[in-house]
């Protein structure tokens, strides 16, 4: 049997969706969840990524937190997200509706990349990265913060469980019924890659990866320096 293919795929519509929903609770909310890590996520992240001056594509931009982070380290930051009501709310001059399969963005356009806890909502992650790929100079670095998906199996069960319940409940908390589309986060986490994996295929898409693993391999940022070839063929 073939492994699945890694992204959303079939549940891509109903994530995206279940985010447009929640829109006025997505930084309050999205904090509690991540236990209070996103801010300290975001700006390793970052600083590593983003350089004074640099030009930097903040992949899966939602409301723009990722990218004000982007702004007080001195990039220049375009937001690219398939939501118009989240670039709406970002209020960013730079904002882009797509999606990360097709980027409307030319050869070699960005110095750096970020994404803060988007990538595992990729509909198709490996085209995604080809076209990362494709938009980053040679050199260029792109780093993520995201869930991570231990590759401990009890750790990723316990992990598992938190999201089943945890979400909804503080959804719930900070903006009533509608709250209750943070459930959706468990249907994402069950179809994203372990740790290891996404590591690997990072490694082979773009080039030297390395992760830094937190809270017992729930919370990631993943860093990535794209191979100095340059090449935007297609990858396999």
């Amino acid at each position: 049997m073939s492994r699945r293919r890694p992204g959303l795929q079939r549940k891509w519509g109903y994530v995206v969706n279940s985010l447009q929903e929640i829109v006025p609770s997505y930084e309050q909310a999205s904090s509690r969840i991540s236990l209070f890590q996103d801010r300290r996520m975001r700006t390793e992240a970052v600083a590593f990524a983003a350089r004074k001056g640099d030009l930097v594509l903040d992949l899966g931009a939602g409301p723009g937190t990722m990218s004000r982070v982007v702004t007080t380290a001195g990039g220049d930051p375009v937001l690219l997200d398939a939501s118009r009501a989240m670039l709406k709310a970002s209020g960013h001059p730079n904002a882009v509706q797509g999606v990360f399969e097709h980027l409307p963005f030319r050869d070699g356009a960005f110095d750096g990349a970020v994404s803060g806890f988007a990538v595992r909502d990729a509909h198709d992650l490996p085209v995604a990265l080809e076209q990362l790929n494709r938009v980053l100079k040679p050199g260029g670095r792109f780093a993520l913060c995201d869930l991570g998906k231990p590759d401990d199996p009890v750790r990723a069960l316990a992990l598992a469980l938190y999201l089943r319940v945890m979400p909804g409940i503080i959804g719930l908390a900070s903006t009533g019924r509608v709250g209750l589309k943070y459930s959706s986060l468990f249907d994402t986490y069950n179809l994203v890659l372990h740790n290891s994996d996404l590591v690997g295929l990072l490694s082979r898409r773009l080039g030297e990866t390395s992760i830094h693993e937190m809270q017992l391999g729930g919370a990631i940022v993943v860093k990535c320096v794209k191979d100095g070839a340059g090449g935007y063929g297609t990858m396999k």
